[in-house]
């Protein structure tokens, strides 16, 4: 009797472990399934594209010409729980930097211009019409000792706050690609 009472007690704190792991992994594991048995995304017909910028701004009443391009691969197959199976794609500036910076105003706080994704160049948004570049708008990222945040800093505050005002942003149009299905 004491020995199905010991083996009882020992057994209610498995069998909720093993309840509480299903109920957290089971979900999971059922996503993680279903995507991958999803059909992988076409792949583009165009998969690396060239796309020259301008940017002119002010700061502090000077002004300053940022001229490069926007350089986009095709980058395979990606998946997550958000999207399922999605085409990835690759982008880096022609000049080696990692973004277009306007002011690195101390360690931990930079403001800095995104040209757009390489989704947007690529045609691999629909309707490129519904994508909007940031302009006269730029962004802010912040990085703490936890990790790093990034944020929209409107034009009014850019000018008020950084003396920063840009005047025009003149880029490539995105091409317009095709996806044809797999055989």
């Amino acid at each position: 009797m004491k020995v199905k009472k010991t083996l009882l007690l020992l057994s209610i704190p498995l069998l909720l472990a093993f309840a509480i792991i299903v109920f957290i992994a089971l979900p999971w594991l059922l996503i993680f399934i279903g995507i991958q048995l999803e059909p992988n995304p076409p792949q583009p017909e165009i998969t690396y594209g060239k796309f020259p910028f301008r940017l002119e701004y002010e700061i502090n009443g000077q002004r300053k010409v940022i001229q490069d391009t926007l350089i986009c691969e095709y980058d395979g197959i990606g998946s997550n729980e958000g999207q399922g199976k999605y085409r990835k794609w690759k982008e880096r500036l022609a000049s080696g930097n990692e973004k277009i910076t306007l002011l690195k105003v101390n360690n931990t706080k930079e403001i800095y211009y995104s040209p757009g994704s390489a989704n947007y160049y690529m045609g691999d948004l629909g309707d490129s019409r519904k994508y909007e570049h940031f302009f006269p708008d730029a962004l802010l990222i912040e990085k703490n000792g936890i990790g790093t945040s990034n944020g929209i800093i409107l034009a009014d505050e850019l000018l008020d706050k950084y003396h920063i005002k840009l005047i025009s942003w003149d880029y490539t149009p995105p091409i317009k690609n095709n996806f044809p299905a797999t055989k």
